[in-house]
């Protein structure tokens, strides 16, 4: 997946799967289980739906896979008498993104039914509105934690999202205040420390310091990680004194606070803390002994530097990948790390993505060894040895691609039959050139001429970040072949880099417009509209979507994701066989969508393209570089499922651009919380999850009836 800032892409596209045949009919009345949320969105209730109220959550759900926002409707739902059908008004509310909404969503904090009130304050996290600010301030009262938990940590989430000066101070005071136990207490504080740490500093970590000490294991793994995300010398310290806890969760997240730089500010001492982060990496946990491995990267002693080498050469797959990524951190400060990663990467014996990622950080320690172990590399026939071959050329000639003797291998690698060899050469070489991608323009208007969209794409963003007025009539040629491609993201990269050339000659945008008429994808009008303004000639407004599907076709999927139990799914992999429950209540599009493509037999076969040790597996890939997709693109349904160990979560690159992707968390990871839509989670085969490795074999999806 190639992923947003914290992780996660999938690829974007052009139209609307068609829905499978088959779909059971409709009832007079339903027994569905939803998120009543009383402590968890998981934790399901059950509730009738009449026909009447179905049609109506049809209704809803035709709305927000348009993006739709009808106030009559949306109001006159969000007003039901059926609280399931109010719940998902206001969720329907958030999810069209249209703030028209924001004062009707507001009025239902105060509803009696707390799941109500919790998912219109859920709702306001994604409308992002700051006129709800001192709506959602006024639920954060300590006094309330036994009665509404669940609508406080709701709250203080959405507060997150928008981060005011204001939100920020009432989620520390409600942190300062809270009772340190009794009912709802996990929650309403729990969600409260993964809040605190999304607002910009200055932060005061007493509030989050202060839940360290918490009977409860889920707050003080949740204290230890907001520390960590929002270091702080005074956070530094008091996570060094729970290191060692019994928790493991916590362990693990103390020790992304005790990087070196942090060990010095805080007081705790280099020494000490490197003592502590060193004799983690042995820990049986590999939520622990993973962060501690990358924690080491912060430390140039000789015995960090050792301890990674041996864990290089371990027996631990997960472990020695982690190490070589720490050593690359290290960079030229580790020397001695040289030798051991060139016989690591020219180790045919070892597996193909430690040799890769072996050779990636080569070139950080010993650029010139590096290039000679590419050279070895590009004459393998495998894609993967190849692709890493170019990065380190492009690596090795940032500073001087003009002159660099690597110059003529790069823009071998740019040629490459093979596109996910030219998508490697362009995006390291771009990512490499830094504020000086102008230096590599002869490279990016070479890969314009790639037959491989993604290769196109990089090309494109690079001449987008030039923004040179003269390049104006490529991009605008970039755009036009883009048409042909099956997916869109070449389109949607020419628009973007059009743009910026736009905003320094307005002739950019009369030149688009004279060539091109509307475009019937709507990622791309919207593109459109954002890099030229919302007066487009000719074009009307990029919303609502056609979709492709009828009134009735939403009342039958609705109908079918809703009538039955949750979903499962079989991922059987050369690894072991992962069983998946389905969340289909709160992501029916999305459930659909990953069932259809499993009966296309579209999964079977794949590689795992992308693993990162207690991160994510990540499949659905039919390229393997994490660039593919099925040629559409389906809506998020972000809902309130949190990212815990087994999710199941949709891999995208940017709003509404999930199409295949998807991967399965190893651990708990809130960044990723009401950013990803969740759809399912593992209830069978964890210990699989944790033994597959990047280019692993998925044999088969299927669904489970």
């Amino acid at each position: 997946m190639r992923m947003l800032p914290t992780g996660i892409r999938s690829i974007r596209a052009n139209a609307w799967a068609a829905v499978p045949k088959g779909l059971r009919a409709v009832v007079a009345a339903i027994s569905i289980a939803c998120p009543g949320l009383a402590a968890h969105p998981a934790a399901a209730q059950r509730t009738q739906l009449s026909g009447a109220d179905l049609t109506r959550a049809a209704e809803l759900l035709r709305l927000e896979d348009r993006r739709e926002y009808d106030s009559v409707a949306i109001n006159a739902n969000a007003a039901a008498a059926n609280a399931t059908v109010r719940r998902r008004a206001v969720l329907a509310a958030g999810r069209i993104g249209d703030r028209r909404a924001t004062r009707m969503v507001v009025l239902r904090l105060a509803n009696a039914d707390t799941s109500v009130a919790a998912s219109a304050a859920f709702a306001l996290g994604l409308l992002r509105d700051t006129t709800a600010v001192e709506a959602l301030v006024s639920v954060l009262k300590p006094g309330d934690v036994a009665r509404r938990p669940t609508v406080i940590g709701e709250a203080a989430l959405a507060l997150a999202k928008m981060p005011t000066q204001r939100g920020k101070q009432a989620v520390e005071d409600f942190l300062a205040h809270a009772p340190a136990g009794g009912p709802g207490v996990r929650r309403a504080v729990g969600e409260a420390l993964l809040a605190w740490w999304r607002f910009p500093r200055p932060v005061n970590a007493n509030v989050a310091i202060r839940w360290l000490s918490s009977t409860d294991p889920e707050i003080r793994w949740r204290a230890a990680y907001a520390l960590s995300r929002r270091a702080s010398p005074q956070g530094s310290a008091a996570l060094a004194h729970v290191a060692t806890d019994p928790e493991p969760l916590v362990r693990s997240f103390a020790l992304r606070g005790l990087t070196a730089a942090m060990a010095d500010s805080s007081g705790v001492g280099r020494p000490a803390a490197l003592r502590i982060v060193l004799a983690a990496t042995s820990d049986r946990e590999h939520a622990v002994s993973v962060n501690a491995v990358r924690t080491l990267g912060s430390y140039d002693a000789p015995e960090a530097i050792g301890r990674l080498i041996a864990l290089l050469n371990g027996g631990d797959a997960y472990l020695a990948i982690t190490a070589a990524e720490s050593l690359a951190r290290l960079g030229a400060k580790a020397p001695a790390a040289a030798a051991p990663l060139r016989a690591v990467a020219m180790d045919a014996a070892k597996p193909i993505f430690l040799r890769t990622t072996a050779l990636a950080s080569l070139g950080e320690v010993d650029p010139a060894a590096a290039a000679e172990v590419a050279d070895a590399f590009m004459r393998e026939s495998g894609w993967r040895a190849r692709a890493a071959a170019a990065r380190v050329y492009a690596t090795a000639a940032k500073g001087n691609f003009a002159t660099s003797p690597l110059r003529p291998r790069l823009e071998a690698a740019v040629r490459d039959a093979d596109g996910r060899i030219a998508t490697a050469a362009l995006e390291s070489a771009i990512g490499a050139a830094g504020d000086s991608v102008a230096r590599i323009r002869p490279l990016l208007r070479m890969g314009l001429e790639s037959p491989d969209f993604y290769a196109r794409v990089n090309a494109i963003g690079g001449l987008g970040q030039i923004a040179d007025p003269a390049d104006a009539p490529l991009l605008l040629d970039a755009y036009a072949r883009a048409q042909r491609d099956s997916m869109d993201d070449a389109a949607l990269a020419a628009v973007d880099a059009l743009g910026a050339l736009g905003r320094k000659d307005t002739g950019v945008a009369r030149a688009f417009f004279a060539r091109f008429g509307r475009s019937g994808d709507y990622l791309v009008r919207q593109h459109v509209e954002t890099a030229f303004g919302e007066d487009v000639p000719g074009w009307g407004e990029p919303l609502p979507i056609m979709t492709g599907r009828s009134p009735d076709g939403y009342r039958r999927l609705v109908a079918s994701t809703l009538v039955r139990p949750r979903p499962h799914a079989r991922i059987v992999t050369n690894r072991g066989t992962i069983e998946l429950e389905l969340f289909a209540y709160d992501a029916p599009l999305t459930v659909e969508n990953f069932l259809a493509l499993a009966r296309r037999k579209f999964f079977d076969g794949q590689e795992w393209p992308r693993v990162v040790a207690n991160f994510v597996i990540q499949g659905g890939d039919p390229r393997g570089d994490t660039n593919g997709g099925p040629g559409y693109a389906i809506r998020d349904e972000i809902n309130r499922h949190p990212y815990e160990a087994g999710t199941l979560g949709m891999a995208l690159s940017g709003p509404d651009t999930g199409g295949s992707q998807w991967f399965v968390t190893h651990s708990p990871q809130p960044h990723l919380d009401g950013t990803y839509t969740v759809f399912g989670r593992v209830v069978r085969g964890m210990e699989v999850v944790g033994r597959i490795l990047p280019g692993d074999r998925i044999i088969r999806v299927e669904e489970v009836r």
